[in-house]
């Protein structure tokens, strides 16, 4: 398996989940919408029954016909003894076969626009949509780790392309495999009936095609998971070239990545063409099965014909439902071929929907005191990603609410996963973390949330109004609310610049203005809530002196009565905490002012040392700078 076969499939290896049985739980699907498969199913019958007897009335015409042509022929064979009055005329008797025939052709085009109809409520309106709305809420609700683990790519399309997949049971396997194996039964009885020889003869090579199904089935479920692997890695590298698109650019790596992408779909073609030469081998099969049967039919059937033992009109339909059902045979493999696209794809689907959510609310949270104080503790923790690496240990810190906390250390030293631990996207392996003196492993997620205010290092946001995404935590916000949370972040000014204002559309990911306006974006997104607690994440990492100067002066407004916690390494922001916290390989190091930090000599102070002597300013506190004036495309 390639490296992108590898990639696209880490989910199934990151779920861990056994297999409970696809078929199984594909039929509980079903039975949540019985009463529409119900429903569609006796369509389905009923429109064969029609069709039977459409194809027995004209049989019947047949002989009729024959029978006031030749006063030799055997007469006809009236079902359930549906025998015309005597008196009747030929014309008037094959006349009133034709009514019928016609009626019950009506009656069959209806029921089968009808069940069409309720298929497609059942499929398009109903169980795709629910399914797909399932899968959603359950990605929403997992940990970061999992997206971490697995490619986005591979997520999308079990979201799209799967969950299709899976309505293929519904209305590929469960309804028409049903429809027909009731089919082929019918079809046997009501040929035994005409004749039992000749249906024995006629059938005896049916074995013939089953075997070949069955091979092909045995083939296909390997090659099917293949198929959605190289498909998983076909849509990872699209999204990665679409998300990537500047960096491409930049470097003239346009032939290259098209090149990737092609090699990508052509293997997903490459192997699709080997599904479907195999396929094709089936067909000629059954055709020459259906052509056995044929042969047979004249030889045989025309004997019996001409010997009496059955009639021409039956032999007429003897025909025609030997056809189709060479046709049902051979719809087996179809229905096959379909079932094991749908486990397949079952599979993939239910691998997220049981993936574990890891972090998860008790069966009775605990409430947080109100009102809100902000004291944070962190009380020995200790946490691993991985149990055998741990990336901190014995971390224990008191923070007094409304003071600003700065976390520097090296790069890998643990400060984004201290701030992930207290925001609960994952939980302490030792120790305890106490939000205003609860543990907030005893806390619903979603409610300790509501307590902070949470600034990534990457800021993103949503195509939409600036208001809108300033209000995404608070939907509710009136526009005196947003624009209060604009004015704090030092985001009002360019805001109220911008062509719209508050109702300037931001496109996606917020490409159409600086760094700096984005971060003072989500910097408004999270004090809309009024947190106790912020959380900022090296707000400043990537941004120039002037731009950093504009969001430490809203990061300097932000704070004041709450209690904050920075992670950064520039010492402008350094400066400006009450306490820092130096952190390296997991551990406390160095904790105290910034001016007796520097005083001690130690990591704090080389690190300073070594950041004027590249230039920057020394441990000074933000000043006040205006907000830019403008949006500034990127």
């Amino acid at each position: 398996m390639s490296s992108d076969e590898q990639s696209s499939s880490s989910l199934t290896r990151s779920a861990s989940v056994p297999d409970r049985g696809p078929v199984g739980r594909l039929l509980a699907l079903a039975w949540r919408h019985r009463a529409l498969c119900l429903l569609a199913f006796v369509g389905q019958v009923a429109t064969l029954a029609l069709g039977l007897g459409a194809l027995g009335a004209s049989g019947l015409a047949i002989d009729v016909i024959r029978g006031a042509l030749d006063a030799h022929a055997p007469a006809p064979r009236w079902p359930l003894g549906l025998a015309p009055p005597a008196g009747w005329s030929v014309g008037r008797i094959v006349a009133a076969i034709g009514v019928t025939a016609l009626a019950l052709a009506a009656a069959r085009a209806a029921i089968v626009r009808g069940t069409a109809l309720v298929v497609g409520r059942l499929v398009h309106l109903d169980l795709v949509p629910d399914l797909r709305a399932q899968v959603y809420d359950k990605l929403v609700g997992l940990p970061p780790r999992f997206f971490d683990r697995n490619p986005s790519g591979s997520i999308i399309n079990r979201v799209t392309g799967d969950v299709q997949s899976v309505r293929g049971f519904i209305d590929g396997v469960l309804l028409q495999g049903g429809v027909l194996l009731l089919t082929l039964a019918v079809y046997v009885v009501y040929m035994m009936r005409v004749h039992a020889g000749l249906a024995a003869a006629c059938l005896a090579p049916t074995p013939l095609t089953l075997l070949a199904t069955l091979r092909f089935s045995r083939w296909a479920r390997p090659a099917y998971e293949k198929n959605r692997a190289l498909a998983d890695a076909m849509v990872l590298g699209f999204t990665d070239g679409v998300k990537g698109i500047r960096v491409v650019k930049t470097f003239g790596a346009e032939d290259r990545e098209r090149a990737r992408f092609e090699a990508r779909n052509r293997a997903v073609r490459d192997q699709q063409e080997e599904i479907f030469r195999r396929v094709s081998r089936l067909g000629p099969t059954v055709s020459f099965v259906t052509a056995v049967d044929v042969a047979v039919l004249l030889l045989y059937g025309g004997w019996l014909v001409a010997g009496g033992a059955v009639t021409l009109g039956e032999l007429v339909v003897f025909a025609g439902l030997l056809q189709q059902f060479a046709t049902q045979v051979s719809g087996m493999a179809t229905v096959l071929n379909t079932l094991e696209q749908s486990v397949i794809a079952a599979r993939r689907v239910f691998e997220v929907l049981d993936a574990p959510l890891e972090i998860a609310a008790p069966a009775a949270p605990a409430r947080l005191p109100e009102p809100a104080r902000g004291a944070l503790r962190f009380v020995d923790v200790g946490f691993g990603y991985e149990p055998s690496v741990p990336v901190l240990a014995g971390i224990d810190i008191g923070v007094e609410p409304g003071r600003l906390v700065a976390i520097t250390g090296a790069t890998g030293a643990g400060k984004t996963t201290l701030l992930a631990l207290v925001a609960r996207f994952f939980d302490v392996t030792a120790g305890q973390i106490l939000v205003d003196g609860v543990d907030v492993r005893a806390l619903d997620p979603a409610q300790l949330r509501r307590r902070l205010g949470v600034v990534f290092q990457e800021t993103f946001l949503f195509r939409g109004t600036v208001a809108d995404n300033i209000a995404f935590g608070r939907p509710d916000a009136g526009r005196e609310a947003i624009e209060r949370a604009a004015r704090v972040a030092a985001a009002h000014d360019f805001v109220t610049a911008l062509p719209r204002g508050y109702d300037t559309v931001i496109e996606e990911g917020g490409v159409d203005l600086s760094g700096g306006q984005r971060q003072r974006l989500a910097i408004a997104r999270a004090l809309l809530l009024d947190p106790p607690i912020l959380l900022l994440d090296d707000p400043t990492s990537a941004l120039d002196a002037e731009t950093e100067s504009e969001v430490l002066a809203a990061v300097d407004q932000a704070r004041r009565g709450r209690t904050t916690l920075l992670v950064t390494h520039r010492f402008r922001a350094l400066g400006a905490a009450d306490e820092v916290i130096v952190l390296h390989a997991g551990r406390v190091v160095e904790r105290g002012a910034p001016a007796a930090l520097l005083a001690a000599g130690g990591r704090y102070a080389r690190a300073a040392a070594l950041e004027v002597i590249e230039g920057q300013p020394e441990a000074a506190p933000p000043p006040e700078t205006a907000p830019t004036p403008k949006a500034t495309p990127r």
